[in-house]
């Protein structure tokens, strides 16, 4: 038997972690999983107490290569702002981000019965960097040249009516989906009085939690594993939480394996010396 573990053929090794990677995702496992108090909770608890009908406003500053943590922390906040009955401002500092996830945001407003130009609203890419943004502060309808992602102008959109200035008195939060630059910069030196949160890839979150003591973010979803504590909070497992469960499995998978090949090594190394 021992000799059998010290030679086994290691592609049952890797079959075995294809099997513990693609079951969770199959049919997912609900491993327990403990919320971050100082940052996934933190911005929960703030975007929790907005009153019913406040606007949020996402600012996608990221591309589909992010696609695997970014998604997920979009689908939760939106989860949670159903809950709460927040209208949404859909905008963002890439264009890239915008053209890959503005059509799964569509997909998810449609599942809540949100009506365009009522319930939510995609402005588009604005070019022109902070100038523009900080043009839309002073006059949002002309800074956004007044039109919709579509098109669409300004003035046929009901929850337009309402968006003249980028300021705290018309965004009730800010929330920035980034994975690098131009990120959360332009919104805590040219907008620092309207509350931000961050959905945040893991390669971004030691840069970001320095933010946190100071109140210049109000919480932070941190990479993939913040995205299954959002889903967690929001009673709504997802993709994160089943990826999650697979990374889980893969951690266990690994330390038995490793547990194994130290019994056979020395299993093997007693009977070794016995013989002698």
């Amino acid at each position: 038997m021992l000799e059998k573990l010290n030679n086994l053929d290691s592609r049952w090794m890797y079959l075995a972690l294809v099997i513990v990677l693609v079951i969770p995702i199959i049919k997912p496992i609900g491993m327990s999983i403990s919320v971050n108090k100082d940052l996934t909770q933190r911005m929960y608890d703030f975007i929790d107490s907005l009153p019913p009908g406040s606007l949020i406003m996402f600012d996608l500053a990221s591309n589909s290569s992010s696609d695997t943590e970014i998604t997920p922390m979009i689908y939760a906040v939106m989860e949670h702002m159903y809950q709460k009955g927040h209208k949404l401002l859909v905008a963002g500092q890439w264009s890239s981000g915008l053209a890959f996830w503005s059509p799964k945001i569509d997909e998810r407003a449609r599942e809540y019965g949100w009506v365009y130009g009522v319930d939510y609203v995609n402005i588009g890419y604005k070019a022109g960097g902070t100038s523009t943004w900080r043009a839309m502060g002073q006059d949002f309808w002309k800074g956004a040249m007044e039109v919709d992602i579509n098109g669409t102008p300004f003035s046929e959109l009901p929850i337009m009516q309402n968006i003249r200035k980028l300021d705290d008195k018309t965004i009730d939060c800010i929330v920035i989906f980034e994975s690098g630059s131009p990120g959360m910069e332009t919104w805590i030196t040219y907008f620092p009085t309207i509350p931000l949160c961050k959905g945040s890839v893991a390669a971004e979150i030691s840069s970001s939690v320095r933010y946190i003591p100071t109140g210049q973010l109000k919480g932070l979803i941190p990479g993939m594993r913040g995205a299954a504590e959002y889903e967690k909070l929001v009673n709504r497992p997802g993709i994160a939480t089943q990826l999650m469960d697979a990374q889980s499995m893969s951690h266990l998978l690994v330390v038995a394996l490793i547990a194994l090949g130290n019994i056979a090594y020395f299993g093997t190394k007693r009977k070794m010396a016995r013989g002698r």
